[in-house]
């Protein structure tokens, strides 16, 4: 009886599919989160959270509504500054991870508003082979004393190590006969074709005593 409370509890405690508990740090965020991972035309099969994403999102949310922005920092840049570690193959600078939407009053709109942007639509729904490799998220939400808002989106494909296959081949071993003993066989470069050929010619030596 113990046991099976224990098991129950342990299943209660994991987040189910679609959940967003980790994906921001206030309830904008965590709402938008949530509309994202699904909605009805979200083309991953799975999405998780991820804290640190979370973090620099609600960051860069701040940043963004405050204009403390350099216009050359690019979110590819920002992730990596952060800690972020992506896939090896995304490039350094750039955007391929970042969707922000700007004085939005509800999440609600804030999905609307992306999913029918023709910068930001792939991304956060997933369209396409490189954005659907893309399964963590974070999402940031701030808003200032005059009201303004700001919310962003960050969905990238985490890093992982390659997976390097190794496939060894052998070669069946030389054999060495009396027929493909070369007539220079005492000069071979070969010490095998040395050894039997001089084995060879020493059996014949002695057969013909």
């Amino acid at each position: 009886m113990f046991a099976l409370l224990i098991l129950l509890s342990a299943l209660l405690s994991e987040p189910s599919e679609g959940d967003a508990s980790d994906c921001g740090l206030n309830p904008q965020s965590l709402e938008l989160a949530s509309l994202v991972i699904n909605h009805t035309s979200q083309k991953r099969t799975a999405m998780r959270c991820n804290e640190l994403l979370a973090e620099i999102a609600a960051k860069r949310a701040a940043s963004l509504l405050n204009g403390q922005i350099d216009e050359q920092h690019t979110p590819n840049q920002i992730l990596i500054e952060n800690g972020y570690r992506f896939a090896s193959f995304y490039p350094p600078t750039g955007n391929q991870v970042e969707a922000v939407a700007k004085n939005m009053r509800s999440a609600e709109a804030v999905m609307t508003y992306l999913t029918q942007s023709n910068k930001h639509h792939d991304h956060v729904l997933g369209y396409g082979e490189f954005f659907s490799r893309q399964n963590e998220l974070g999402v940031g939400y701030a808003e200032n004393e005059a009201g303004q808002t700001q919310y962003v989106v960050l969905i990238a494909e985490p890093y992982a190590t390659p997976k390097i296959v190794y496939k060894q081949t052998f070669q069946a071993p030389k054999m060495v006969t009396k027929a493909n003993c070369p007539k220079n066989w005492r000069h071979s470069s070969d010490a095998q074709v040395r050894k039997v050929c001089k084995g060879i010619e020493a059996r014949e030596k002695q057969q013909k005593k």
